[in-house]
């Protein structure tokens, strides 16, 4: 699971709140982690075709960097778009959007408005936020939306059931799993791994080559924020933006 990349400065696409910024990767850095991973799959250790590289928000970088550098490299993106941002400022319009989809791509719906935590919302605007999101897309690529990124990765089960109601088959949230659960709704359920501004090119090949220490690692870390976030609930993100300013 990546998000944004960018050649210069992190304000060229995407979310510019402070608990965005770690998740943005050089132009440079991006290109070198998806060589690696070609270079991996061309050993004969997996197939180009079982690997999900997914792309999260909807940044312009989906379109100016990231795309060019997956084909490039024989590879097809999974690009979630939040579709409230649409056209803004930093955040692909409709004709990249229609692009992408074109050439080979996956276009995914990351919901509506993409909430701090979709599960605590109502049923009512659950749905909402994924039918409004679907519609949109589904006219923009002229084709049938089937891709799903949970934002935040606060999966539910009324969220399951809204994607159901639109048509999505594939649901990615961000535990960090090779497990992919199917439910007797034919739809699956599939985990990932996040990677972030800094994460070598040696992590992303153990994780690659089914190192289970540096899967566990990452299961373990996510298990625990998923525990604080919680027991804070908003307030947690309150807290994290401070701590972030300060790091930064």
């Amino acid at each position: 699971m990546y998000h944004d990349v960018y050649h210069h400065d992190i304000k060229e696409s995407g979310f510019q709140n402070t608990g965005a910024i770690p998740y943005k990767l050089t132009s440079r850095e991006f290109e070198l982690h998806i060589r690696a991973i070609a270079k991996f799959c061309e050993s004969g250790k997996m197939n180009k075709n079982e690997v999900a590289l997914t792309f999260d928000d909807g940044g312009e970088s989906f379109h100016s960097i990231i795309a060019p550098i997956l084909e490039k490299y024989g590879f097809k993106g999974y690009f979630f778009v939040t579709t409230v941002l649409i056209g803004t400022r930093g955040f692909m319009n409709d004709k990249q959007i229609a692009d992408l989809h074109n050439r080979g791509h996956f276009i995914g719906t990351h919901s509506h408005t993409h909430p701090k935590n979709i599960a605590e919302l109502p049923y009512a605007e659950i749905e909402s936020e994924w039918t409004k999101s679907v519609e949109t897309l589904n006219k923009i690529i002229s084709a049938k939306v089937k891709v799903a990124s949970i934002p935040g990765g606060f999966y539910s089960e009324q969220s399951r059931i809204a994607l159901k109601k639109n048509g999505v088959e594939l649901i990615f949230n961000s535990m960090p799993t090779k497990k992919i659960d199917h439910n007797s709704d034919n739809q699956y359920i599939i985990g990932r791994f996040t990677i972030k501004k800094g994460t070598t090119i040696e992590a992303v090949l153990q994780l690659m080559n089914n190192n289970s220490v540096s899967q566990f690692y990452q299961f373990a870390k996510w298990r625990g924020l998923a525990l604080i976030r919680s027991a804070l609930g908003n307030n947690y993100y309150r807290i994290r933006e401070v701590m972030l300013k300060n790091t930064n």
